[in-house]
């Protein structure tokens, strides 16, 4: 049975082929065997980051072919191969689009020839990247120029770098650091760009740490992608004296939850904090809760929410604490992203609680969100033993992180899919998918 990326590929790019009158790049010959086989183009279609706007929220996501797996296509040759992975990267674009944010496609410019244009692209925008070693010729670069110019004419936008020549002008403004380059150096660069190219807005991507993403988002770039990690040369935080204390009864809550306390202590705990009541019932009677009919008491809400969804959203009200900072709405939903994220996982590998993966997610988040420390992180969320290991990188839990980050770094692949458990690469960037609507359901509900 097919799979439902794979049905999406054969809709939008029916085999087939060539289109366009100037030639496909020349495949390289290679007298060595090709390289072991690369990712399937299916695998490929979700592998997806975070792209922030200047206001700090995220406004969609960034899709592109891992550098490897470019590097393998690139030596051995493989126009389908090439061709099937420009279509994967077009359609996860196309369906990001499609549901309302911006999908942007980085491709490699010789190979945009190879594209299918369908016949709505707003709300995409193609980033042709091109390697300053390996100038185009001539006619790879006309090919690259008519077809960008088709995909502008349905809609698509089209960024690339300032040192390219591609005979027009640019949507956007393709920038990446250069190696060891900070964030204030590429401002300055950028504003030191031609008089001419000083009106048309600049995406930045492949930013290495959060300190850079909010430079470069203050200092002028429109959309930004990269690392959501704190810089690694950074002093390490400071420890926070005294948590506040909405933060504390939360803390307490929780504690009482993972502890076992009995429901109607709980019950008592949170009727003695007017801010978690409103809260709880607000919720409870929100739009999402509408087929209850209505709830009045605190009794009635903890009673239908249960004991786990209730630790799940008292362990959500936690990024709500967020220090304010221009990218406080991407951390809180990438934090949603991830807690739901290993709770998909948990589910899938069968593991008994899957709400403790969920909690485990969000704490990847908080020592940046909140500024305190892991240790912090860990007794503030009573967390059991497996996940305080987990956040020092060990213990049994920690494959559930570490699936996490190469889905974050786009770097997740067959064979590391396997080898932890999961079925396919595909179904983990499924789940990934499922998981970032479901962060920004409630992201949008939170900001209501």
């Amino acid at each position: 049975m097919t799979s439902f990326f794979q049905r999406v590929l054969t809709r939008f790019f029916p085999p087939a082929p060539a289109r366009h009158a100037a030639p496909p790049p020349a495949p390289v010959a290679v007298a060595a065997p090709p390289p072991a086989p690369v990712r399937t183009a299916a695998a490929a279609l979700a592998a997806r980051r975070p792209l922030m706007a200047s206001n700090g929220d995220v406004v969609g996501f960034e899709f592109r072919i891992d550098d490897a797996v470019l590097q393998a296509l690139a030596q051995g040759g493989d126009v389908a191969a090439q061709a099937a992975h420009v279509a994967a990267v077009l359609v996860a674009a196309r369906l990001v689009a499609i549901n309302g944010r911006i999908g942007l496609a980085r491709l490699p410019a010789a190979w945009l020839a190879y594209a299918v244009v369908a016949k709505n692209e707003s709300g995409t925008v193609i980033g042709l990247e091109l390697d300053p070693n390996a100038p185009l010729d001539s006619a790879v670069q006309q090919a690259a120029v008519v077809v960008a110019a088709q995909f502008k004419a349905v809609g698509a936008q089209v960024a690339w770098d300032v040192t390219s020549a591609l005979g027009a002008s640019p949507d956007f403004l393709l920038v990446r650091p250069a190696p060891r380059q900070v964030a204030s150096e590429l401002i300055h660069a950028l504003h030191s760009r031609p008089a001419e190219l000083q009106g048309i807005p600049v995406i930045a991507t492949d930013l290495s740490n959060i300190e850079d993403l909010e430079l470069a988002l203050q200092g002028g770039v429109h959309l930004a992608s990269g690392s959501l990690t704190a810089r690694a040369a950074a002093t390490p935080q400071q420890k926070v004296s005294v948590l506040s204390p909405d933060l504390v009864r939360l803390a307490q809550l929780l504690g009482q939850l993972a502890s076992g306390a009995e429901t109607a202590a709980i019950t008592r705990a949170i009727k003695g904090d007017v801010s978690v009541s409103v809260r709880l019932l607000q919720r409870m009677n929100s739009a999402s809760f509408a087929h209850l009919g209505g709830v009045a008491s605190i009794d009635q809400a903890v009673m239908l929410l249960g004991r786990n969804d209730l630790h799940r959203w008292l362990s959500l009200m936690l990024t709500q604490f967020a220090d304010k900072r221009k990218l406080s709405s991407t951390l809180q939903e990438v934090a949603l992203w991830r807690a739901r994220l290993l709770e998909l996982l948990a589910m899938e590998r069968g593991e008994a609680e899957p709400g403790c993966f969920f909690t485990l997610g969000l704490a990847s988040m908080l020592s940046i969100i909140l500024k305190i420390s892991p240790e912090e992180v860990v007794s503030t969320l009573n967390l059991p033993p497996e996940a305080a290991q987990a956040l020092a990188l060990t213990g049994p839990w920690y494959v559930y992180l570490r699936t996490m980050q190469q889905l974050e770094n786009q770097t997740a692949s067959q064979a590391s899919a396997v080898a932890d458990g999961f079925r396919s690469a595909e179904r983990l960037q499924e789940l990934s998918a499922q998981a970032w609507a479901w962060a920004a359901e409630h992201t949008d509900h939170e900001k209501k």
